[in-house]
């Protein structure tokens, strides 16, 4: 994702209601599938970097232990805490799993958990970390990330959606496997706004005072230069100026209330916002189970396009478990594990064949164009450029000035 923060336990609380039925179905189809069921002994336990099996041998040749690092309520999860398709995949590969879900921010996990030991030459706590597209630029700018084998990921060179290969970031398709993507547009209670359709909304005093935009700045940036006719995946610095003097002005208007990360949850919750630059899982999910009488939460892909984010798969240098990492990479994309775990989370799928299996189990979901977008949606979906060292120092602290961070 963008830099998001963990939603609060009773978000994912209502997130466990909105998906049981589409996740019991898949517990039933994962069963016949050879995982062992949800009884297990439950999510692991043991710090990072301590043995959920038998040591890994080193090089990851031979590896029984996969330590994965994930943000929170982002894999199907059982309501008894387990992990169906964790489970599974042990039970196929006897690879046992330390998985916690420890990434709350971008810059916060890199600081605490990658940067000292990978600048040190040692290996860190983890064999796969799941980091946004920019994070994961850094990561390979910086050298800190081993390549993915391609001669163990048969599902991946065969399942990686198209729209994913060649990224700029990772022009060789060597480093990052999408996990899960989202979009970025317009969210709005209608009952207030009236529908919307457009970004220009943004940037007008009909709702002042009661919009938020993101702290992201990929997201404000590449929300700002689409109104501008640029394109967020060539951002020039011309651009980029453009679209931040926009942002500014919107800003010492009066016409945005706050810049949000994910509060903006609590402040539409309240009514205090009723309209924000949104990421697309939060309104369905987290917004219209507990909306009133006098609300109606929406999200919109805006006309003009929207931007698209996505977390990534990636090896830490230096894993011992590299193998065993690999294995868990092919494993997701095989399109039937793909689909238990969109089935639970409810963002974009990267992987091809994903829908076809859903389709056969759970119609409605196939059909939700969160998971699965359609080709005129995937059309106008943007995704900002990868920047070098230097532009995202810069950048990042001329978006920081004027959002007052």
């Amino acid at each position: 994702m963008t830099e998001r923060t963990a939603p609060t336990t009773s978000n994912l609380t209502r997130r466990h209601f909105l998906q049981g039925t589409a996740m019991a179905g898949f517990a039933t189809f994962l069963a016949a599938c050879g995982t062992p069921g949800t009884g297990g002994s439950g999510a692991p336990s043991s710090a990072p970097g301590s043995s959920a099996g038998s040591a890994g041998a080193s090089g990851g040749t031979g590896s029984t232990e996969l330590r994965f690092a994930n943000w929170i309520g982002y894999i199907d999860t059982a309501d008894d805490g387990t992990y169906p398709t964790l489970e599974k995949f042990t039970a196929e590969t006897g690879i046992e799993v330390t998985y916690l879900e420890d990434i709350n921010a971008n810059e916060e996990f890199f600081a605490a958990s990658l940067a000292g030991p990978l600048d040190a030459g040692l290996p860190t706590d983890w064999d796969i970390v799941v980091l946004t597209d920019w994070m994961i630029g850094r990561l390979i700018r910086l050298g800190w990330l081993d390549p993915i084998d391609k001669a163990n990921t048969p599902n991946f060179e065969a399942n990686l959606a198209p729209t994913y290969v060649g990224r700029t970031f990772d022009p060789d398709t060597k480093f990052a496997a999408p996990w899960q993507s989202g979009m970025t547009g317009l969210g709005f209670d209608q009952k207030v706004t009236g529908p919307q359709t457009s970004l220009a909304v943004f940037y007008t005093d009909e709702f002042q005072g009661k919009i938020t935009y993101l702290s992201e700045m990929r997201d404000t940036v590449g929300l700002t230069a689409i109104t501008q006719g640029a394109d967020p995946a060539t951002l020039t610095q011309a651009e980029f100026d453009a679209a931040l003097a926009k942002i500014d002005t919107a800003i010492k208007s009066g016409i945005v209330r706050q810049v949000a990360g994910g509060s903006y949850i609590e402040s539409m919750a309240a009514g205090d916002v009723v309209l924000a630059m949104a990421w697309s899982g939060d309104i369905a999910g987290l917004l219209v189970p507990d909306q009133t009488a006098e609300q109606d939460f929406q999200w919109v892909l805006a006309d003009e396009g929207g931007m698209l984010w996505t977390d990534n798969m990636a090896i830490p240098l230096g894993s011992p478990n590299k193998v065993a990492a690999e294995k868990w990479i092919d494993f997701y994309y095989d399109p039937v594990n793909a689909a238990a775990v969109e089935a639970y989370v409810n963002y974009v799928c990267p992987v091809v064949g994903a829908r076809e299996v859903m389709i056969e189990l759970d119609p409605e979901a196939a059909d939700n164009p969160l998971i699965f977008p359609p080709e005129d949606w995937v059309a106008r979906l943007h995704q900002f450029r990868a920047t070098t060292a230097d532009e995202e120092t810069a950048w990042s602290e001329a978006y920081t000035k004027i959002m007052g961070l």
